[in-house]
């Protein structure tokens, strides 16, 4: 049975502490998993449960799509209406219809990939208008509606457009409109200022947990400012089913990818060779996944507080497990360390062989190793190495945090020739040690 394959899956991530966050599964209506793990707040050591919430990123906009085909809907507004017949003077507004932000082919730059947004905008404060004033200046990347490119600035459009047509905050629309009339009431907009019961810290991960880059709440808004959890998450899913928030030739249109994978709000594309609709979100050391695998009947929501858990790659190995019966990458070993001695030799840069500008380093800290690599965005983090296997040919390294390895390969004299890597999406990479 999946159900077996699954919990010995999970049972081997989570001795070795890879698993952080909350993770439910269900197939055919019936849920599998519904669990938490790791810590939701490391400082007071609480647990993650199955009903803590998390910050959700950008699966935020599938509820902003929701917010704008509900409008359309009700004749409030047409998806299809240029945004300058709600926002007056908008550079391009009788160019870019509310459609092309809703697909990410509106041609604003997304202003989360401007220079100075990480080191500068994103920490402070702004009002919806103050965002949309710091993007909307910029030239246009292209002609609306041609091509596809992800934009956090046509979803602040979006938003301002809803509090615009409905006279209501984005928040207390999400509210009235969608989560309670759902009956999902542990989701709601997030501002940073007001306290939030249940919700996990975000956490990021050097030597040991830390806190991530401070990000400012006050806009992320309708592009990325929800938390949930993932029982509210199912919920959301049901109703997404059941077409209760929306007449099913709407619900069709908004599921329906218009240039490339890139529908609605969501994703959809084949994963284990099955259609389903996904979204990913990321903010401040949450990591989330969201994968609907309508025809199938299943889903698999994985929302983590520890930014370095490769989280979407995780979910296709859960999804691998339940239509193919095994995942892609053998489950790991138990973390059982060994006495090993030989610990300044393995100290060093190591340069991988087919991508000479990449370097990985070995340091020593207290009599122990440690790894510093780069992850997703260029982001570099530092895990404990513990050795769990030695022979005169090699010796065996496991990261802490994450599932990796490290094997060290000796030559006769018991130099270190080469070192293989495999990193947590499985791919194995060949370095050799800068001299």
């Amino acid at each position: 049975m999946f159900q077996e394959r699954i919990a010995k899956w999970i049972d081997s991530y989570d001795q070795n502490g890879y698993l952080h966050g909350s993770i439910l599964i269900a197939c055919h209506n019936n849920i599998v998993i519904n669990q938490g793990f790791g810590m939701a707040n490391w400082e007071h050591q609480v647990p993650n449960t199955a009903t803590t919430k998390f910050r959700i990123g950008s699966i935020t906009k599938a509820f902003t799509a929701m917010s704008l085909f509900q409008l359309h809907e009700k004749k409030r507004l047409n998806i299809n209406d240029y945004v300058d017949r709600y926002l007056p003077g908008y550079p391009n507004g009788d160019r870019i219809s509310i459609f092309h932000c809703l697909t990410n082919t509106s041609g604003i730059p997304n202003y989360t990939s401007s220079p100075d947004f990480w080191p500068l905008q994103m920490r402070l404060p702004s009002t919806l208008d103050q965002l949309i004033d710091s993007f909307k200046v910029r030239e246009l990347e292209f002609e609306p509606g041609s091509r596809f490119a992800y934009s956090n600035s046509g979803y602040a459009l979006l938003t301002a457009i809803i509090e615009k047509v409905t006279g209501m905050r984005y928040s207390d629309y999400i509210q009235e409109h969608i989560c309670l009339p759902s009956g999902m009431y542990h989701t709601g907009c997030d501002d940073g200022v007001k306290l939030v019961p249940g919700l996990a810290s975000g956490y990021s991960f050097y030597e040991e947990p830390i806190h991530p880059a401070y990000a400012d709440l006050s806009f992320p808004l309708g592009a990325y400012g929800l938390y949930s959890t993932t029982e509210d998450l199912m919920i959301w899913d049901t109703v997404l089913k059941n077409s209760r928030l929306l007449r099913n030739d709407l619900l069709e249109k908004m599921f329906t990818p218009y240039l490339g994978s890139y529908a609605c709000g969501w994703m959809v594309s084949e994963i284990n060779g099955r259609k389903c609709l996904h979204h990913f979100g990321d903010i401040s050391g949450y990591f989330c996944d969201f994968l609907r695998f309508v025809e199938d009947d299943v889903t698999i929501i994985f929302l983590s507080n520890m930014s370095v858990v490769p989280v979407t790659h995780l979910s296709r190995e859960i999804a691998k497990l339940i239509f193919e019966g095994s995942a892609a990458l053998p489950l790991p070993v138990p973390v059982e360390p060994i006495q090993w001695n030989k610990i300044d030799s393995a100290v060093g840069q190591y340069i991988f062989e087919n991508e000479t500008n990449k370097i990985l380093d070995i340091s020593l800290n207290n009599h122990e190793l440690y790894l510093t690599v780069p992850k997703m965005y260029g982001v570099l983090y530092k895990f404990k190495l513990v050795p769990i296997s030695y022979s005169s040919t090699q010796t065996t390294f496991l990261t802490e945090m994450i599932h990796e390895q490290l094997v060290f390969l000796y030559s006769a004299s018991g130099e270190i020739t080469f070192v293989v890597y495999t990193d947590y999406f499985g791919q194995s990479h060949t370095l050799h040690k800068v001299e």
